[in-house]
């Protein structure tokens, strides 16, 4: 699942949203373990905003040993299970527009607050996660 953040900008060489540059840590992957648990033990997900209006997101989530144990003989589990996805953001007043790569899109509400960021969005369903501002080396050992 993935989702998005930002903030309002100045006319600097910064894409609209110079309070959303920088690396965020959300509370999705610990939705995902609370929903799954029997299968994943820890994670994280991690979004980075650059400066040039691109962004790059982490996912990564640990098997718990009893899953892991279970198929021992997988390699597929042997390791956490990480998805990098990058693309573009815009900004326009509290809309963020995620657009990947692969070519899906998510439009986003957001607030920024100090180092914490609210993020709504909608597959169907609402969706919010809370993101806290985090030091780049928490994205850059997976990338």
């Amino acid at each position: 699942m993935t989702a998005g953040l930002t903030a309002c900008g100045d006319d600097s060489d910064e894409p609209d949203g110079g309070d959303i540059v920088g690396t965020w840590s959300s509370d999705l992957a610990q939705e995902m373990i609370n929903a799954m648990e029997d299968i994943y033990s820890s994670g994280e997900d991690i979004i980075q905003f650059r400066k040039d209006g691109t962004f790059v997101e982490v996912s990564v989530l640990h098997f718990t040993k009893e899953w892991a144990d279970f198929y021992a003989n997988d390699e597929d589990f042997k390791n956490p299970e990480i998805e990098i996805d990058h693309g573009t953001y815009t900004i326009s007043g509290d809309k963020l527009t995620l657009d990947f790569d692969d070519g899906e899109k998510d439009v986003c509400t957001f607030k920024i607050k100090g180092k914490s960021m609210t993020v709504t969005t909608s597959y169907g369903l609402i969706i919010s996660a809370t993101f806290t501002k985090v030091s780049d080396s928490v994205i850059n050992k997976y990338l």
